[in-house]
């Protein structure tokens, strides 16, 4: 499972660069297509340190710590293994235990499983290039704030990753900065198994960092795959520049 935590950092790559200085139009939409193209680019000049922990049903499976950065390929470098723990796969219940024919202890190839799985669904958006992103934004609507999120508006739309899939992209209402990213999906191209994915924004928080440069500070996947609820939450900090 090692190797196949690290595959998940290329989500990074959603790294933005905000629009022109300025105030925009009311109905103007940000170049996000654009934006995510910049901001891969500028994001490759930084190391920093992601922490990553998977549960399945609520129970912490795997937290792992690294310093890191991206290579010329936009693929994660693990420079340093700061910390890694992983639980130990449960005991089995006896035969005669009451709770053998109602709980189901999660083996270590489930695990695996669920894991790879949940990779699969974050790499999905993560390799989105800006020609299908700018494809997305042609056809998304741009619609008003809500209740919960003043200030921020919305441009939502369909088959970003998959044709069924529903994106929505929160920004500030006066700068068209993107704040967060939400993604309705799922597991599999199949309508089977439902997964949820965030990303939320913030100004890369490094000295002499570009203004205008934002990447995701937490991602956050939830889905339902083989009974199990699985999430995976990623942080990041201590960014610094690179090499």
């Amino acid at each position: 499972m090692f190797a196949t935590f690290q595959a998940v950092a290329p989500l990074l790559a959603l790294a933005l660069t905000s629009p022109p200085a300025g105030t925009p139009a009311p109905t103007a939409r940000p170049d996000f297509a654009s934006g995510l193209a910049n901001g891969r680019e500028e994001l490759a000049r930084y190391q920093w340190r992601l922490r990553t922990e998977m549960k399945v049903d609520g129970v912490s499976r795997l937290t792992k710590v690294e310093d890191v950065h991206l290579g010329p390929d936009g693929g994660l470098v693990t420079k340093k293994t700061v910390k890694y723990e992983k639980r130990p796969e449960p005991t089995p219940f006896p035969k005669n235990d009451p709770r053998a024919s109602s709980e189901r202890p999660l083996t270590s190839i489930e695990e695996e499983r669920l894991a790879e799985t949940a990779m699969d669904v974050m790499q999905l958006y993560a390799r989105l290039s800006p020609d299908v992103v700018r494809r997305w934004q042609e056809g998304a609507e741009l619609l008003p704030p809500t209740a919960d999120r003043k200030g921020l508006v919305r441009m939502r739309g369909r088959g970003l990753g998959r044709p069924q899939d529903e994106a929505t992209l929160y920004l500030d209402e006066k700068s068209r900065v993107v704040d967060e990213i939400e993604v309705k999906t799922t597991v599999a191209p199949e309508i089977r198994d439902i997964a949820f994915l965030r990303a939320e924004f913030e100004k890369l928080p490094a000295p002499g960092a570009p203004s205008g440069l934002r990447i995701p500070g937490r991602i956050f996947l939830n889905m339902q795959f083989l009974g199990r609820r699985v999430t995976l939450e990623m942080t990041t900090t201590d960014f610094s520049s690179w090499p």
